[in-house]
């Protein structure tokens, strides 16, 4: 992953993930912490990460479009496979790259092996598209909340990935 700068500079030989998002907690590297959660979570939990943050930030105003993402993006997380990767995609395409659950359900499908190509081989998925979607979602969801919050709220999002890290939420 891309670090900024000054993310890059807290970052040490040997150092634990733990120890590294503590250091990005403390000097208040927000986006820099979501982005290396995201990396740093397998896909299936940080989607259900971005899912969470998705629920903080919208509750139920969602419009029909965000609301069948966010379901199809909930159904892979509890149950990974192709049929359920198949709708993420279509219901992701459906809502939008301007969507928190549009990135998230487009996550869910760039989580398999590849994708289908007609009459051909699978088309590998890029390294780390799910971890780059899940991170956009999570930015993206910061924007939804009050804006004068935001970096609370980005905080916040940190804290809870650490959680799902952890294990406590999924």
């Amino acid at each position: 992953m891309d670090l900024q700068p000054d993310a890059r500079k807290l970052l040490r030989d040997g150092m634990k993930p733990r120890e590294f998002i503590d250091a990005l907690l403390a000097k208040k590297q927000y986006i820099a912490g979501i982005e290396f959660v995201a990396h740093t979570l397998p896909p299936r939990e940080g989607i259900w990460w971005g899912c969470l943050c998705l629920q903080h930030a919208c509750g139920s105003a969602l419009t029909p479009q965000d609301r069948a993402a966010a379901v199809a993006a909930v159904q892979w997380v509890l149950q990974p496979g192709d049929k359920t990767r198949a709708a993420a995609k279509f219901q992701g395409e459906a809502a939008g790259p301007a969507s928190v659950a549009g990135h998230l359900a487009m996550g869910a499908y760039q989580a398999g092996p590849g994708i289908a190509s007609p009459g051909g081989p699978a088309i590998p998925i890029p390294p780390f598209a799910t971890a780059k979607s899940v991170a956009n979602a999570v930015k993206l969801a910061c924007t939804k909340s009050d804006p004068a919050k935001i970096i609370e709220t980005q905080k916040l999002f940190v804290e809870l990935g650490i959680t799902v890290a952890e294990g406590r939420l999924i």
